[in-house]
C-alpha cells in the first residue's frame, strides 16, 4: 500500500488559520492585561509576535516538507524561545500561555516518539519557570501550570486523533483506488479469457468439421468419381459404388449429428475399435486395402483420447485417399502400456507429397494431441509412404465419464 502523505494532510490553510487565531488571542490577552505599556515594549512584543507568527506558518511548511528530524528540531528550537519571549514580555499570568499551545499541535504532526515527548516537557517546564519568575511565584504557578498542562494534553490527544483519522481516510481512498484498478484488471482478464475461449472453440469446431465431414466428403467424392469411370463398362459396379457413396453420406450425417450434440452435451460414447474399423471399411470401398492390428489387451480410455484416435484415423485415411496414391493402409493400436496408448498409421504411397507442417487436418491433429499432453510424429518421405505415430496418456480427462469402452 502506498504510504500516506502526511504533508498533504496538515499543509492546508486550516491549520495555519488555527495557529494564527491562537497566537492573536494570546497577543490580545497580553495587551488587555497590561495597563501601562511603553512604546519600546509594545514594539518588541509586536516584532516578536510577527516573527513567531510568520515562522509558525512558513517555517512550519518548510519543516513539514522535509522529513529529516533535523529540520523539525530546528523549527522548535526557534519557536520555543520566541514563544517564551512573548510570555516573558507580557509579565502577567493570564492567558498568555495560548501562544505556546500551537507548538504542542505542531509537535504531534512533525515529531514522533521521544522527540515529541522532549518538546512537550520542555514547553511545560519553560512555562512553569516563567510563571514562577515573572508571573508572581509558586502560588500563581500552582494555579496556571495545571491549566496549561490540561490544554497541552487536550491538544496532544485531539491532534493525534485528527492525524489518525486523516491517515485512515487516505488509506481508505488508496484502497478504493487499488480496488478499482484490480476490478479493471479483472475485467480485462475476463475479456481476454472470453476471447481465448471463443478462439479455442472456433478451432475445435474447425477440427471437427475438417476431420469428420471433410473425411466423409473426400470418400464420397472418390466413390462417385470411380462410379463415373466404370459407368459405361460396368453399370452394376457403378451402382454399387454409388450405393457405398450413399451409405457414406449417412455416416457423414451421423457424425454431423454427433458434433452438434457435442456442442450441447459431453462427447458421445461408444466402442472405439468398431468405430475405427468402420472408418477403414469406407477406405476399402474406395479402393484401398486397409487393416487394423491390435497389440495387447484393449482397455478403457477416456472420451477425449478416443475422439483424438478416431480423428487421427480419419485424417490418415483422408490424406491417403487424396494424395498418397497408395494401395494399402495399415492402422495399429498398441495397448501394452497401461499409462499410454500408441496409434500408428502407415500407407505404401508415394510419400513426400504432404508436408507435415501444412494442412488443416494435420494442424488439427497436432492441436488435439497437444491438448492431451501427448506426442505426435509425422513422416512423409518420398518413395517410402506416409506415417503417423501418436502416443496419448490414458488418464487424460476433461471432466468426462471414464466408462468409455475402447473395444
Amino acid at each position: 500500500m502506498t504510504k500516506v502523505n502526511q504533508h498533504s494532510i496538515f499543509a492546508g490553510n486550516g491549520i495555519h488559520l488555527a495557529f494564527s487565531v491562537m497566537v492573536l488571542a494570546a497577543f490580545f490577552t497580553m495587551l488587555s492585561t497590561v495597563h501601562e505599556i511603553s512604546i519600546p515594549l509594545l514594539t518588541a512584543i509586536l516584532v516578536i509576535g510577527v516573527i513567531y507568527l510568520g515562522i509558525g506558518i512558513y517555517g512550519y511548511q518548510i519543516a513539514l516538507a522535509h522529513s529529516e528530524t533535523l529540520y523539525r528540531i530546528l523549527y522548535f528550537s526557534i519557536q520555543i524561545p520566541l514563544g517564551i519571549g512573548l510570555v516573558f514580555l507580557d509579565g502577567q499570568s493570564g492567558f498568555d500561555f495560548l501562544a505556546l499551545l500551537p507548538l504542542v499541535g505542531h509537535s504531534v504532526i512533525l515529531l514522533e516518539g521521544v522527540w515529541r515527548q522532549i518538546i512537550n516537557v520542555l514547553l511545560l517546564i519553560s512555562y512553569a519557570l516563567l510563571t514562577i519568575t515573572v508571573g508572581g511565584g509558586w502560588q500563581i504557578a500552582w494555579a496556571n501550570v495545571p491549566v496549561f498542562l490540561a490544554g497541552q494534553i487536550f491538544i496532544l490527544v485531539f491532534t493525534q486523533m485528527a492525524l489518525n483519522e486523516e491517515k485512515a481516510k487516505q488509506e481508505v481512498q488508496q484502497l478504493v483506488h487499488e480496488l478499482e484498478d484490480a476490478n479493471q484488471r479483472l475485467r480485462e482478464y475476463a475479456l481476454q479469457a472470453e476471447e481465448l475461449a471463443i478462439t479455442r472453440e472456433r478451432n475445435r469446431l474447425a477440427r471437427e468439421i475438417h476431420d469428420s465431414l471433410g473425411h466423409h466428403l473426400t470418400a464420397i467424392n472418390i466413390q462417385i468419381r470411380a462410379a463415373q469411370a466404370v459407368l459405361q463398362q460396368d453399370i452394376q459396379k457403378a451402382i454399387n459404388l454409388l450405393n457405398k457413396a450413399e451409405a457414406q453420406t449417412q455416416h457423414a450425417l451421423h457424425d454431423v449429428r454427433q458434433s452438434v450434440a457435442a456442442l450441447r452435451a459431453p462427447l458421445a460414447e461408444g466402442p472405439l475399435l468398431p468405430q475405427i474399423q468402420q472408418i477403414l471399411d469406407a477406405g476399402n470401398s474406395s479402393g484401398i486395402n486397409t487393416s487394423l492390428n491390435v497389440i495387447g489387451t484393449p482397455y478403457t480410455v477416456t472420451p477425449p483420447v478416443a475422439l483424438t484416435l478416431l480423428r487421427a484415423v480419419q485424417e490418415g485415411l483422408t490424406n491417403t485417399l487424396k494424395h498418397a496414391h497408395a494401395t494399402e493402409l495399415q492402422v495399429t493400436l498398441d495397448f501394452r502400456s497401461p499409462t499410454e496408448i500408441c496409434l500408428t498409421i502407415r500407407d505404401n504411397g508415394v510419400g513426400g507429397i504432404i508436408s507435415p507442417q501444412n494442412g488443416f487436418g494435420l494442424l488439427g491433429m497436432r492441436e488435439r494431441v497437444a491438448q492431451l499432453n501427448g506426442q505426435l510424429d509425422i513422416q512423409s518421405v518420398e518413395g517410402q509412404g506416409f506415417s503417423i505415430r501418436m502416443v496419448l496418456p490414458t488418464e487424460v480427462n476433461y471432466g468426462q465419464n471414464k466408462n468409455h469402452a475402447s473395444g
